[in-house]
């Protein structure tokens, strides 16, 4: 018996950022803004949600509310937020740091816990990983 996706155990930044990426069109013409559901295991409830999508010329909301209410219904305890930025550079701006600060803070006024913010650019930068993990950059 295969085992059920949504019950995988997401245990680095490397593996949420492929499931992001996954979900991610082949051309990256707008922001777009998901939600990971896990448990209090850090298991995935479901796969990634996207909570919001940019315009050609512009860039997605990261509405805390809708990040919440989508994780809530899935039933998680944690979770990892993503977007991406369509230049390719995963290079998290001022205002992309204040957001992750502000996203952990509102996470755990409703019962939730913020793994990680990934930020997911083009497969080659961020020295080849493709992405920049917050939680990460944040820690340094």
């Amino acid at each position: 018996m295969k085992p059920n996706k949504q019950f995988v155990r997401i245990e680095s930044a490397a593996q949420a950022a492929a499931l992001f990426r996954a979900a991610l069109p082949q051309e990256q013409q707008e922001e777009r803004v998901w939600v990971l559901p896990l448990d209090a295991d850090g298991r995935m409830l479901a796969q990634p949600i996207i909570v919001s999508v940019g315009h050609e010329d512009g860039t997605a909301a990261i509405d805390a509310g809708a990040i919440f209410r989508e994780a809530l219904k899935a039933g998680a305890e944690e979770i990892i937020v993503a977007h991406n930025h369509p230049s390719g550079d995963p290079t998290p701006s001022e205002a992309d740091c204040d957001t992750t600060v502000k996203l952990n803070d509102g996470a755990s006024l409703v019962g939730l816990e913020l793994i990680d913010h990934l930020i997911l650019g083009s497969a080659d930068s961020a020295n080849g990983l493709g992405f920049v993990s917050l939680a990460e950059l944040m820690a340094e």
